[in-house]
């Protein structure tokens, strides 16, 4: 039970504690560093809490004998370190917690993705319909709103409005181009996803709403970056100010509808670069919080295996 309790503790910490430091403004420097921060973070407390159930049913789940036979350990030891004084109860809770949970998770995803898989299948059928092929590569619908947005998945499509087509200059629709093509190269429509299937999912953690908010920015600020040169900031920052707001279809992902402002800012200022090994730190760090729950979890059947062995020693040596 200790294990259920250090994993449920260290939930809580880390959400408030990584929350914190995911929203400081280094992240704005690095907005890809920032996107792996927040899903590292988030998938650490997803385990987490699975894992904090799962050492609750522990006991009387087959897995006992899996881990026993890892740590060489043995399975009654193990049933030791983490049954509960109050018997059973509390892991059939657990088992019901997981079950539930995890069922969640897997239904959540797998109807966001379908339900966005019919809406873009949908949406390129109407393109073939009422929109015509660009020679740059890309696809031209007549509407007197100027908006540029991109569909992802299988090779991706990006769409000009006709209206967008005559407010931007060739090398300001190029960077808005390079801006949507960065989106389906880097599937950052997955990314959203995952996020937003946790948000989803667990309602009453707050951590996944503000991690969704903040990756559904950062993912544009890394495509702003990858499409963009030092000498080219400061156009595609007018390119997005001349498509303002433009709405988007759902499911797709745009150029000029998500911080806007915030991003305009920051590509005509002069910020400072991010640090140097700042991709290293944050692949450490994200290294740790995956691993750190399922250390938790195993602590007591690493103990139940340290207590065989010195048991099994002390046999020997009194022999």
């Amino acid at each position: 039970m200790i294990a259920s309790l250090l994993l449920l503790a260290y939930a809580g910490v880390v959400s408030v504690l990584g929350g914190k430091v995911l929203q400081q403004p280094w992240t704005s420097r690095s907005p890809r560093a920032a996107v792996i921060g927040w899903q590292a973070l988030s998938t650490s407390v997803v385990a987490a809490i699975l894992l904090a159930a799962v050492s609750l049913a522990l006991p009387f789940l087959p897995l006992r004998f899996s881990v026993a036979s890892l740590l060489g350990a043995h399975s009654v030891a193990i049933i030791e370190h983490y049954e509960t004084p109050l018997g059973i109860w509390p892991g059939v809770v657990g088992l019901a917690v997981v079950v539930a949970l995890a069922g969640m998770l897997l239904l959540t995803t797998t109807r966001s993705f379908s339900r966005k898989r019919r809406v873009r299948r949908a949406q390129l059928d109407s393109l073939r319909l009422v929109g015509h092929p660009h020679p740059d590569g890309f696809t031209v619908i007549d509407h007197e709103v100027p908006v540029a947005y991109c569909l992802p998945g299988g090779s991706g499509t990006v769409v000009f409005s006709s209206a967008a087509l005559e407010l931007l200059n060739e090398r300001e629709r190029e960077l808005v181009l390079g801006h949507e093509r960065s989106h389906l190269r880097a599937r950052h429509d997955l990314a959203l996803a995952y996020s937003d299937a946790l948000t989803r999912t667990f309602p009453w953690v707050p951590l996944f709403a503000r991690a969704h908010a903040h990756i559904t920015t950062l993912v544009e600020m890394a495509a702003d970056d990858a499409a963009t040169g030092p000498e080219d900031r400061r156009r595609l920052a007018s390119a997005l100010v001349t498509l303002g707001t433009g709405l988007r279809p759902e499911a797709a992902l745009a150029a000029s509808n998500t911080a806007t402002l915030e991003r305009v800012r920051r590509l005509t200022g002069t910020s400072a670069p991010a640090p140097r090994g700042l991709g290293i730190m944050v692949g450490t760090a994200a290294a740790v919080l995956l691993s750190v729950p399922v250390g938790l979890a195993l602590a007591p059947a690493i103990e139940a295996a340290a207590t065989d062995c010195c048991t099994l020693s002390a046999m020997t040596v009194r022999d």
